[in-house]
């Protein structure tokens, strides 16, 4: 799955995308915000990491889960 089309079913969802980084130089992660709360990111640079740890997501974000997961499966020379 490309990035763009990534952040566009996000988005689809009714969720918010913007870049993020792990290191303050470089866009290395996709954030995920409901109502200007981050609920989850999703690395760009690194294949199957993501996080959802904490307290925003649960059983009514499913879809969003499933994206999340496929998108970090894909991998990285397939994401742009």
């Amino acid at each position: 799955m490309k990035t763009e089309e990534f952040k566009q079913q996000v988005q689809n969802l009714g969720y918010k995308t913007i870049d993020g980084s792990s290191d303050g130089k470089r866009v290395t992660q996709v954030h995920i915000l409901d109502n200007e709360i981050l609920i989850a990111k999703v690395s760009t640079m690194i294949q199957y990491r993501l996080s959802t740890m904490n307290n925003k997501i649960g059983k009514r974000h499913s879809e969003l889960f499933d994206l999340l997961v496929t998108y970090a499966k894909t991998p990285i020379k397939n994401r742009s």
